[in-house]
């Protein structure tokens, strides 16, 4: 996109009573955002601005308000760059600026794939770990990653987990041991790890 050398900023107007840092600056060239701090720190007011000097402003200022935005989308739970990526995308963010609100938040320890993915991991201790690999991909959690974790995973434990659950308050039958089966096969255990956990909790079967 071109723009003039200079160009004439009309009005600064509140944004949004929500906010009281996020300004609308109307100018001759259209309208855009920006955060107080910018505003101070540029000097920007009515009247005439050199152009590149005020781009340079606008993309510092999206950088805080996608750091703001960002560090509030963290405050309950913690997420994966992917997650915070595709939040801030959905606010218009463009990737320039995402790629520093992410270094930033690396920085401050705020978004860390690896902690997240263990965190999730610990949560799900019963699922498999081809449906936990599953999941994780789709949150962006890198393959590396993923796989160093999962290592350390006794996938037999999670599947024994999965079968006390399934058999709570039920009597075993042959109808009701192949119905376990299916299940824990569609859950993404091998045959091999159900086989192990049946019989490590003493459930037979002609097969085992």
């Amino acid at each position: 996109m071109c723009y003039n050398k200079s160009m004439q900023i009309l009005s600064i107007k509140l944004k949004s009573k929500n906010n009281p840092n996020i300004f609308a600056i109307y100018s001759s060239n259209g309208e855009y955002i920006l955060h107080s701090d910018i505003i101070v720190k540029y000097g920007i007011k009515l009247g005439e601005v050199n152009d590149e000097n005020f781009f340079v402003a606008i993309s510092e200022s999206n950088v805080i308000i996608a750091l703001d935005y960002a560090v509030k989308y963290l405050a309950n739970t913690i997420k994966t760059v992917k997650q915070v990526k595709d939040y801030l995308k959905k606010k218009g963010f463009n990737d320039t600026d995402l790629n520093k609100v992410i270094q930033k938040l690396e920085d401050y320890n705020l978004l860390n794939d690896e902690m997240f993915a263990k965190n999730y991991i610990l949560a799900n201790k019963s699922f498999s770990k081809i449906k936990l690999k599953q999941k994780l991909i789709g949150f962006g959690v890198k393959n590396d990653t993923i796989s160093n974790l999962l290592d350390e995973i006794d996938e037999v434990q999670s599947c024994k987990v999965r079968v006390e659950k399934f058999m709570k308050n039920k009597v075993l039958d042959a109808v009701l041991r192949e119905k376990l089966i299916r299940r824990l096969t569609y859950q993404g255990y091998k045959w091999d790890t159900i086989r192990t956990a049946l019989n490590e909790l003493n459930i037979k079967g002609e097969d085992l």
